[in-house]
C-alpha cells in the first residue's frame, strides 16, 4: 500500500502511525483541530498529521480507526461520505458499544454498509502503547474473515519488533480485547486492597473462565482466548502499571469515586464502558458471569469492593 490514514490523535493512534510509517510510503493521521496538527508537527514525527479529513483520506487504501469505542460510530459517520468502497478498515479499539453491545468492526459495518468496503479487520493483543512507542518488542493479532486481507494488513504493521499473526476469529479477538479490560479493573481492585499476587492470580483465572464462556456464547472460538489476543493481552493489562483499567480499579478500591478517577485521566479506560455493555448483554443472553457482574456493581451501584473480591481471599474484606 502507498498510503494509510489513521483516524484518532490518541496515544495508540500515534504509536501505530509511527509503526506504519516504516512500512508505508505515506501515513496521514487525522487530528480533531488545527492546534493538534501543529503540536504534532512540532515533534518532528515520521508521519503526516492533518486536521483536514479530505486530505487524510485522499488516495488512502486503508483506514485505521484508533478512537475510543464509544465515539467509533460518530467518527465513522462523520467521515462516511469520504470513505471509498475500495478501502480496507482496521479497528484497533478494544471495547463494546454500550448502547448496542456491538463490537467495533460491527459498528463500522453498520455505518458504512456491507458493500462499501474491501475488508474490515481488528488488530488486538498485549499492546501497551507506551512500551511500543519506546521501541520495546510486542506482538498482535490481525483478525479478518478474509484471510487474504488479514495477511495484507499483517504486512502493513509487522516488523522485527512488532510481530503480527492472523486469525479468522474476529468475534473472539475483539471480545477478548474488550472483556480483558473488565478483568483488569478487578485485578486493579485486588491490588488496591493489597491482597497480594496469589489472590490476584486466582481472580484472573476465575474471571477469565467467565470471559471464555461469554465469548463462546457469542460465537467465538474457545481457543482464541488461550492465545495472544486472549491470555497474552489479559496478562499484560492486569499486571502493568501502564494499564489504565488496572489503575481505575486500584483507585476505586482505595476509596476514590469512579467519576473523580476518570476525570483525572487524560485517556479513556475502556473497561468502564465495556462493563456496562457486558452487564446488559449478560442479562439479554442469560449468561452466567457473577464476577463481571460484581465488578459492574462495584463501579456503578456502590457494591462494596471488598465483597466483590471476597471469594478469592477466603474472607469478606472490610467494605470500601
Amino acid at each position: 500500500m502507498n498510503k494509510v490514514a489513521v483516524v484518532g490523535n490518541t496515544g495508540w493512534g500515534n504509536t501505530l502511525a509511527a509503526l506504519l510509517s516504516r512500512n508505508v510510503f505515506r501515513v496521514d493521521l487525522l487530528t480533531r483541530t488545527v492546534e493538534e496538527t501543529r503540536e504534532l508537527c512540532a515533534r518532528n514525527i515520521e508521519y503526516h498529521p492533518t486536521h483536514l479529513p479530505g486530505e487524510a483520506l485522499d488516495e488512502a487504501q486503508c483506514v485505521v480507526w484508533a478512537v475510543p469505542s464509544q465515539t467509533m460510530r460518530r467518527n465513522v459517520e462523520s467521515l462516511r461520505e469520504l470513505l471509498s468502497p475500495d478501502l480496507c478498515h482496521v479497528s484497533v479499539s478494544k471495547g463494546l458499544e454500550v448502547s448496542t453491545g456491538k463490537r467495533m468492526t460491527e459498528v463500522i459495518v453498520d455505518v458504512i454498509e456491507a458493500n462499501s468496503f474491501r475488508g474490515v479487520c481488528a488488530l488486538s493483543g498485549p499492546n501497551l502503547a507506551g512500551e511500543i512507542a519506546s521501541g520495546l518488542p510486542a506482538a498482535a493479532v490481525v483478525a479478518c474473515a478474509d484471510a487474504r486481507i488479514a495477511h495484507e494488513v499483517q504486512s502493513l504493521f509487522g516488523s522485527h519488533r512488532f510481530i503480527t499473526v492472523s486469525s479468522d476469529d474476529v468475534i473472539g479477538v475483539e471480545l477478548a480485547g474488550a472483556l480483558k479490560n473488565v478483568v483488569a479493573l478487578g485485578a486493579g481492585m485486588m491490588d488496591g486492597l493489597g491482597l497480594g499476587d496469589n489472590a490476584k492470580a486466582a481472580f484472573i483465572a476465575f474471571a477469565w473462565s467467565e470471559v471464555i464462556a461469554f465469548g463462546v456464547a457469542m460465537g467465538a472460538r474457545e481457543s482464541t482466548f488461550y492465545g495472544l489476543a486472549g491470555i497474552g493481552d489479559v496478562v499484560a493489562t492486569c499486571v502493568s502499571d501502564l494499564s489504565r483499567n488496572h489503575f481505575v480499579g486500584c483507585e476505586v478500591a482505595r476509596g476514590r469515586r469512579l467519576q473523580d478517577v476518570l476525570e483525572s485521566m487524560h485517556q479513556v479506560a475502556e473497561g468502564v464502558h465495556t462493563a456496562q455493555a457486558v452487564y446488559r448483554l449478560a442479562g439479554e443472553l442469560r449468561i452466567e458471569a457473577p464476577i463481571m457482574m460484581s465488578i459492574y456493581r462495584a463501579l456503578f451501584e456502590g457494591y462494596p469492593v471488598g465483597k466483590t473480591v471476597a471469594r478469592f481471599t477466603g474472607q469478606v474484606q472490610r467494605a470500601r
